[in-house]
């Protein structure tokens, strides 16, 4: 059977039909299915302040300026003692403590994946275990500055009450001394809370607890 494309309009749509249900198997489904039996997800238990905060990360933009992903340099791969494939990280992203780069199965629970496309500040990946201070993390979103001079971030104040207008579910945040911080009293309201606890769950997978 001659399939002819030029004069046939109806065989044209088939054989794009066709191209485009073969393409989207090949690119997608197939690559989709095979990374599910490897790195099933799992059901584990979520602290709902933790669920909250990845949300507020979400809404207050922290994905446009911050990546969670450690790049792997793969002009320096070789090849591992059990015959897998080791690729060093990327000298750039050295910086950020880690020792390789990422991996699928770190994301295999996030829904969505929030991998980033600017790095504007450092990477967040496992923020949790480079930066495991909930002090430190409260007094960097209430003035980034006061704890990282060079920072362009914007603070978040709102997210914060002083003495006078502390709610019985604030939490007082601990002072940072050596960093001359604080130049008084303050109480994280329930979103800070959340946002520092989803913060330091950023760890990888074998160091989550």
């Amino acid at each position: 059977m001659r399939l002819d494309v030029h004069t046939s309009l109806r065989t044209f749509f088939i054989v794009a039909g066709g191209l485009y249900v073969l393409l989207v198997l090949a690119c997608a489904i197939l690559p989709a299915a095979s990374m599910e039996r490897q790195y099933p997800i799992t059901q584990e238990w979520v602290d709902p302040r933790v669920e909250r905060g990845e949300q507020l990360y979400q809404s207050y933009g922290c994905i446009y300026c911050h990546t969670m992903q450690i790049r792997g340099d793969e002009r320096l791969a070789k090849e591992g003692p059990d015959g897998t494939l080791v690729v060093p990280v990327l000298g750039a992203d050295r910086r950020f403590g880690l020792d390789e780069p990422s991996r699928a199965e770190e994301y295999r629970n996030d829904d969505p994946p929030f991998l980033g496309t600017e790095r504007i500040g450092p990477d967040l990946l496992a923020v949790g275990i480079r930066l495991p201070s909930a002090a430190w993390h409260y007094w960097h979103l209430y003035d980034p500055r006061a704890v990282s001079p060079d920072s362009n971030m914007p603070g978040l104040p709102w997210l914060f009450h002083t003495e006078d207008t502390q709610q019985p579910e604030d939490e007082k945040v601990a002072p940072l001394f050596d960093l001359d911080v604080p130049k008084g009293r303050l109480y994280a309201t329930p979103d800070a809370q959340a946002l520092v606890e989803y913060l330091l769950s950023r760890t990888r997978p074998e160091s989550r607890r």
